[in-house]
């Protein structure tokens, strides 16, 4: 059911486009239009670029996931600091003896 609305939401601009250019054969859309549909979509970029800027963890945080304990689902968060790398560091292998 979720998937149906979602589809609804999704081909409800387009139906309605459709509406509008069955009723109105022949005639342009009005300049202020589109610059107000051109608008509303640099707002909506810019809010979504805000908000994931926002939301973000510090790269060099441990992610702590969703558990289950003696008292009920414990909820995701951000762990203690880890090192300043994605991976564990490794250390080089030691040199061997020289070759002769």
């Amino acid at each position: 059911m979720p998937y149906l609305v979602e589809t609804v939401l999704f081909l409800a601009p387009f139906a309605l486009y459709a509406v509008w250019l069955r009723f109105n054969p022949g005639r342009a859309v009005a300049a202020h239009v589109v610059v107000l549909a051109l608008l509303g979509l640099g707002v909506s970029i810019g809010a979504a670029i805000w908000y994931g800027l926002s939301r973000g963890m510090d790269p060099y945080t441990a992610y702590v996931p969703p558990r289950v304990t003696s008292e009920g689902i414990a909820p995701g968060h951000a762990g203690e600091e880890r090192s300043t790398g994605a991976w564990p560091t490794l250390r080089a292998p030691e040199p061997g003896p020289p070759r002769r």
